[in-house]
């Protein structure tokens, strides 16, 4: 390959390097982050900020090494001679310049879309502001009737603000449903049970919520631990509909009082 077959590759390959796309990226990541931070001044539950703050260093990363990439390309050519413009035989098609950054996410479309896929429904919704613990008894009543309808609804309908609040008010009740259902404080090693018995329930009314999802609820539930975090939208929409499958489970007597028995036997 001759000199300037080889510099028209190497330009190819530099205007190739996604540096647009990764501004675009970074773009999207800064409106999210301004959406979530707003969320979360009226929420205790963990939003996903530091996921998202480690997100963009890594995407600052990712820019620094490209334009490292770029110059060591410029300056490879420039050590061969094949510096300045490229012969036009071997020049490819004009390339459109970056385009415009994204308009930010609007949150409550995002909510909008992200529960009616959770919850396996379409429809917009019909914004209306109400008090956290309304919504939470709201949704616990639908999931106990079991109509998913109506819990989509209610839920599509309150919006990312008061959504995200859903959490805070169903794990202590989920760990103390835990409590009544064992006999004795839930720890680590009784969310794989739990999760069985509650995730049909769950999944009756939250089709994608998958077993893992359950299983992460119950444990930041069982042993107060951070909050599941990478999806505000779907830890809101498991919490009532937990609690509500968590009522139902059979109370069992603790383990001293079960051997109790045992021995009068």
């Amino acid at each position: 390959m001759d000199v300037a077959a080889l510099a028209g590759s190497l330009r190819a390959l530099a205007a190739d390097l996604p540096l647009p796309a990764l501004d675009t990226a970074d773009h999207c990541f800064e409106a999210a982050q301004t959406e979530l931070t707003e969320a979360s001044r009226e929420s205790n539950a963990e939003v996903g900020l530091h996921k998202l703050g480690a997100a963009r260093e890594r995407l600052d990363a990712a820019r620094t090494r490209l334009g490292e990439a770029s110059e060591a390309l410029d300056d490879y050519l420039a050590a061969i001679g094949a510096g300045g413009a490229v012969p036009t035989q071997s020049a490819g098609p004009v390339r459109p310049g970056p385009t415009a950054a994204p308009a930010p996410v609007d949150p409550r479309q995002w909510w909008t879309d992200r529960v009616n896929e959770l919850c396996d429904r379409d429809g917009e919704a019909v914004p209306e502001k109400v008090p956290p613990t309304r919504l939470f008894n709201d949704l616990l009543k639908a999931a106990g009737e079991g109509n998913a309808d109506a819990y989509c609804k209610r839920l599509r309908d309150a919006g990312p603000e008061t959504g995200v609040k859903l959490p805070g008010l169903a794990w202590p009740l989920v760990r103390s449903l835990a409590a009544e259902h064992l006999g004795r404080n839930p720890n680590a090693s009784d969310v794989p049970g739990l999760r069985d018995k509650c995730v049909a329930k769950v999944r009756a009314l939250v089709p994608k919520a998958e077993p893992v999802h359950v299983a992460e609820a119950l444990a930041s539930a069982c042993t107060l631990g951070v909050g599941t975090g990478d999806d505000a939208a779907r830890t809101a929409a498991i919490g009532p509909v937990l609690v509500a499958a968590m009522h139902r489970l059979p109370r069992q007597a603790p383990s001293d009082e079960r051997s109790t028995t045992d021995r009068r036997a």
